[in-house]
């Protein structure tokens, strides 16, 4: 009898923990990095993602741990009520037990128009956003009104003066139509708190010049009343390079003009130059991708080559399956130096290696070789469930 109910009561309790481990899923991962040179340990980084999923809402939280201990803690919740969609992010400074952020937003389409709106809570102050879109026809109307906020250089909402009172900053018109024979008239019309009427942009795009079909222009004509630095009305032409797509060979070029990017009524437009600043090779003949870029300007180092510091870089890659329902994926990236003294310009080789052990286990590892030696080894792994 004692052992029938040991089993029930197992049982029972298997039963519990299914039922509630099932709505559960995550993922656990972590690298380490060490300086074999040294030898030591020169960082390391694991996050653990823990999603409870109930109602068709998600909540989420992000546990993050360093060489300092626990550095990051963040929880979020993502679902539907009824017809309106809401999110909500609230984040944290573990080291400092701090408040840092909460920011929350909702969503509601009514008979065609999608409303909007964000309330984002810090520790210096707090920011609304309201906004409608809708459409009739070939006509879409948007408006988005801001109280004690405005974007950040990222598109997302910023407290715009230390305080949490609901004051009126701004709002902003966006209107696009077609006119006559032109596809699309995009228009922008703000008011600030600040200076009033802030101004008002007319923009046309993919304006071409006949028989030149690699050439477009971009139109802006702005009257600007507010702050900013071209006040007064302004006639702005963006030249735009069109290069038709290549399986092999890549050029990255644009087009130059009076003052090196674009042309305003300040002067004739003109066109002095189609430069050319740098050339990319990519095949995948059997599965494994060989590529080099080039860039011939130090100021798109970045951009082409994927570091700032080296102007070639040559790559080879690939991606297959693993055993057991997994992936493997490995890379492999050596960079070239104008100063470098080794054979051929060579500056740096970095090495990655991804294994999935099944389809919920990956392990990683990745080197990094310079000119100054083994530089760094890194282990990782991550898990989900």
């Amino acid at each position: 009898m004692k052992k029938a109910l040991v089993l029930t009561l197992a049982f029972a309790l298997g039963l519990g923990i299914v039922a509630f481990a099932a709505p559960l899923s995550g993922e656990w991962c972590a690298d380490i990095t060490i300086a074999p040179q040294t030898p030591e340990f020169t960082a390391f980084d694991t996050d653990i993602t823990v999603d409870y999923t109930v109602g068709g809402w998600v909540f989420e939280s992000v546990t993050g741990f360093d060489f300092d201990g626990w550095d990051t803690q963040a929880f979020s919740a993502v679902g539907v009520l009824g017809a309106f969609t809401i999110g909500s992010d609230l984040v944290f400074a573990p080291s400092t037990a701090l408040f840092t952020s909460w920011d929350s937003t909702v969503g509601v389409s009514i008979a065609g128009v999608a409303f909007n709106g964000e309330f984002l809570l810090t520790d210096i102050g707090s920011a609304w956003l309201f906004g409608a879109t809708g459409g009739a026809g070939d006509l879409s109307l948007g408006a988005t009104v801001y109280f004690n906020g405005k974007l950040d250089p990222y598109g997302a909402l910023a407290v715009q003066t230390p305080g949490y009172c609901f004051c009126f900053s701004s709002v902003t018109f966006d209107v696009s139509f077609p006119f006559g024979c032109i596809d699309l008239v995009e228009v922008s019309l703000g008011f600030s708190a600040a200076y009033g009427f802030d101004g008002v942009t007319f923009s046309v795009t993919g304006i071409e010049l006949p028989g030149i079909s690699w050439l477009t222009f971009d139109a802006d004509l702005t009257f600007d009343d507010g702050a900013g630095e071209l006040q007064g009305k302004t006639l702005t032409l963006t030249p735009n390079l069109v290069i038709g797509d290549s399986n092999c060979i890549i050029l990255y070029a644009r087009l130059v003009g009076d003052d090196g990017v674009s042309c305003t009524t300040e002067g004739a437009l003109s066109i002095t130059a189609l430069e050319i600043y740098g050339i990319g090779l990519s095949f995948d003949p059997v599965g494994v991708t060989f590529s080099s870029y080039s860039s011939f300007d130090p100021n798109d180092n970045e951009d082409i080559t994927g570091n700032a510091d080296y102007w070639e870089v040559f790559t080879i890659s690939s991606e297959a399956d693993s055993c057991c329902g997994g992936g493997l994926s490995f890379a492999l990236d050596t960079y070239f130096s104008c100063d470098s003294g080794a054979l051929f310009d060579w500056a740096e080789t970095d090495v990655s290696i991804s294994y999935g052990l099944g389809s919920n286990l990956t392990f990683s590892t990745g080197l990094n070789v310079t000119d100054a030696g083994f530089t760094e080894w890194t282990i990782g792994f991550c898990v989900t469930w």
